[in-house]
């Protein structure tokens, strides 16, 4: 399996490593919204520094991104911050971003280079 998941006191981390597929994504978000942690975790930190390529299908994409803007318009507010730095990892996070944007979702967005920066934007107020 090419993530970890890391749950934290107010959120959760994944570290994606390798090749990451449409399946490996759907799983960590099944983990996510199955646990009773996701109701109260504030942010998500997707860190994709050791990844190689993400193969994330469009049909795929679409379906993970109206389950999560169905989850924000439940009232589950997080901050969503990744970690990237191969642009072809950013392009498709970011195809993920728009899409959710314009489907009206109620979570904050932001991509970063570096864990440090991504902790201190998911912690502030």
């Amino acid at each position: 399996m090419p993530y970890r998941t890391i749950w934290e006191e107010n959120g959760i981390k994944w570290e994606f490593f390798g090749v990451v597929t449409s399946e490996e994504i759907e799983q960590a978000n099944e983990t996510f919204f199955s646990d009773p942690r996701s109701k109260t975790a504030q942010y998500q930190i997707v860190h994709t520094l050791e990844t190689e390529e993400v193969v994330w299908r469009p049909l795929d994409m679409v379906e993970i991104t109206f389950n999560d803007v169905a989850a924000s318009k439940s009232g589950m507010q997080l901050k969503l911050a990744y970690i990237a730095d191969k642009e072809r990892i950013r392009e498709k996070i970011e195809k993920y971003i728009a899409m959710s944007k314009n489907l009206n979702s109620e979570w904050e967005f932001k991509g970063f280079n570096s864990e440090k920066a991504a902790r201190e934007w998911v912690l502030a107020d």
